[in-house]
């Protein structure tokens, strides 16, 4: 029997619900988007002005010119850092494409691998290895070395921020067309020359934004600096002093007002090199293809011991941290022992259970917003897009010290007190990776055609109808992606949350900065592998449920 379709009247009607549905849906989005992600930034603006024009001038004098030497430490090691990072990422994007496939994807693994933990953490292995009775200074060499100081800080950071790097280097790589690099060797180019001349003026804007985001992330980062630091201090571990120690808030934004405007400068000079990139591998890109070109003489010979290396040290790392959870003390004669996971089934499984769900709810949520921010932005173009787009990154490209501090003078009373509660933890997670879910759906919204959505109208579809049945079908891979970073960074999300959680909602990643900070290092390292293993585990499965969906 067949259906009767709908008359006119009731299609209007439909149309018209459905209108007032997505009109709804865009109302929620905005307000989500200023509630959580600018209300925040304005209340910390607001706070280091209290007390008026005259004493907030005051007040930014004094404290800018205490810190001084600070701002000079983080300025130092956050270029350190920056260009540590880009120079072993380069090595491993490059060798990955160009370079023996067994050694490309050890170096790719170890970067992907280091994403599932913050550098604070690599800072336990680093004490290990290299401390006062590390086992490679003193049982070793017989050395006894002080660990704590810039170097630390640099090699961290340095090494634990290039996994970023190494996608964005991979994906600027790839879109290159390597008929240039095969013309360039038929011409009698050595294979340093093709990487010098060839290669390298088409990545170089995108190895200057990876300069950019990751000297932002070096100086918005506390717990590396106050976990191996020691004595040298900045302005990130000053904030975190000021705050847990002094309780001194309007100080505290002051400082991070420099952070702000540090990342907000980076942002925009980021943005202009993405697109840059963009264009400029775009103008090579063929149809064709040469077959793959392979990357020899003494530049391969660099890269392949720089990529090297860095799988070797990281894999060391961990080897370190995995030992110092099963063992009791220090040196390579300390006895075996399961009392750090004893205690940690007998007393502290909450934290991890905790955790874990708010990990999976911040996950669910972000995809959800960024899903809708997207649909918005970049299908519908509404009206204030830009803002709307900008507005969803400014958690994203902030410090997470900053966002924290927003979220405390926001939400710590009325109308909306969240301070204490769960809720406010799985807000500030989902706020603080919505750009990524953001970008993901945009670039998934992208590749369908928008003929489809014309198509669907002139078929009676409606707004939400066209959404769920033509373009959410296509999504499935953007959700997996949103999805996974939502819960990984989530998992290992520190800096904005330190300073939110109560004794009811602490985190497996907070109780491991603790330990670790209280000097406790073998708990602490059972808690890094346990929160390690959970994470790959989730991230492997949820791939494998995303490749077969694909299927």
């Amino acid at each position: 029997m067949t259906a009767t379709p709908p008359d006119n009247a009731t299609l209007r009607r439909r149309h018209r619900l459905q209108a007032v549905g997505a009109d709804g849906a865009l109302a929620l989005t905005v307000a989500l988007v200023a509630v959580f992600c600018a209300w925040p930034i304005v209340a910390m603006l607001a706070r280091s002005l209290d007390g008026g024009p005259a004493a907030a001038a005051a007040r930014f004098a004094k404290v800018l010119g205490d810190s001084s030497p600070l701002i000079a430490n983080s300025l130092f090691c956050g270029m350190l850092a920056a260009a540590l990072s880009c120079a072993v990422a380069l090595a491993v994007a490059v060798v990955g494409a160009f370079g023996p496939r067994r050694l490309g994807t050890a170096a790719r693994g170890a970067a992907l691998l280091s994403m599932v933990s913050p550098p604070f953490l690599a800072s336990l292995a680093y004490i290990q290895l290299f401390g006062r009775r590390g086992l490679v200074t003193h049982g070793l060499l017989g050395l006894s070395c002080d660990p704590y100081g810039w170097l630390g800080i640099v090699v961290m950071q340095g090494l634990f921020f290039c996994a970023v790097n190494v996608m964005l280097l991979q994906a600027s790589i790839s879109r290159i067309d390597q008929r240039l690099m095969a013309a360039a060797a038929d011409l009698g180019a050595s294979g340093t020359r093709v990487f010098l001349d060839v290669v390298m003026p088409l990545v170089r804007p995108t190895l200057a934004a990876c300069f950019l985001l990751t000297f932002v992330r070096s100086v918005s980062d506390y717990g590396t600096p106050v976990v191996i630091g020691g004595a040298f201090e900045t302005v990130a571990s000053r904030i975190y002093v000021q705050l847990t120690g002094y309780g001194d808030l309007a100080g505290a934004a002051v400082l991070n007002i420099c952070l702000l405007a540090c990342a907000v400068a980076a942002y925009g000079a980021r943005r202009h090199l993405d697109a840059k990139a963009e264009r400029l591998v775009a103008g090579t890109m063929g149809e064709g293809d040469a077959g793959t070109w392979r990357l020899t003489g003494p530049a391969a010979a660099v890269l392949s011991c720089v990529a090297c290396a860095f799988a070797a040290f990281v894999a060391v790392l961990y080897l370190a941290i995995v030992r110092c959870a099963f063992v009791r003390g220090m040196g390579w004669g300390a006895p075996f022992t399961l009392e750090n996971f004893r205690h940690l089934v007998d007393f502290d499984l909450a934290p991890l259970g905790r955790g874990m769900a708010y990990g999976a709810l911040a996950a669910l949520v972000g995809c959800a917003l960024g899903a809708a921010v997207a649909y918005f932005c970049h299908r519908r173009h509404v009206a204030g897009s830009p803002l709307l787009s900008f507005a969803a990154a400014m958690p994203y490209m902030l410090p997470g010290t900053c966002l924290g501090l927003g979220y405390i003078l926001s939400f710590n009373s009325g109308p909306l007190k969240l301070t204490g509660t769960g809720a406010v933890i799985v807000a500030v997670l989902a706020a603080k990776q919505l750009t990524v879910s953001v970008d993901a759906f945009s670039n998934a919204l992208g590749q369908v055609p928008r003929d489809l959505d014309r198509a669907a109208a002139d078929l009676g579809a409606g707004e939400l109808t066209c959404f769920s049945s033509v373009l959410w079908p296509n999504l499935r891979e953007a959700v997996a992606v949103s999805l996974l970073n939502g819960f990984s960074s989530a998992m290992m999300a520190y800096g904005a949350v330190v300073f939110l959680v109560a004794p009811s909602t602490k985190t497996g990643i907070v109780q491991l900065f603790d330990a670790l900070s209280g000097g406790r290092y073998g708990y602490a390292a059972a808690i890094a592998v346990v929160l390690i293993a959970i994470t790959l585990a989730v991230d492997l499965v949820s791939w494998r449920l995303a490749g077969r969906g694909r299927r």
